[in-house]
């Protein structure tokens, strides 16, 4: 005799990509100062690793919270 295993029901994890993360931000009123439009831009062509890229934006995030 057989028995069911049940399966979890926790959703799978989803990515955004960058069109639709811009819409919904666009929506929700979110808008990007030019200095970080210019330094997503310079991270993308920099050819980092995501991992690198993730790093590269929470140093300087934490490093602008050290100047107020």
């Amino acid at each position: 005799m057989t028995q069911a295993v049940a399966k979890s029901r926790k959703p799978k994890a989803r990515v955004l990509g960058t069109k639709a993360f811009a819409a919904i931000s666009a929506v929700e009123g979110l808008r990007l100062s030019a200095s970080s439009r210019k330094r997503l831009d310079l991270l993308k062509a920099s050819g980092l690793t995501t991992e690198e890229r993730r790093a590269e934006v929470l140093r300087t995030y934490a490093s602008l919270g050290k100047k107020r």
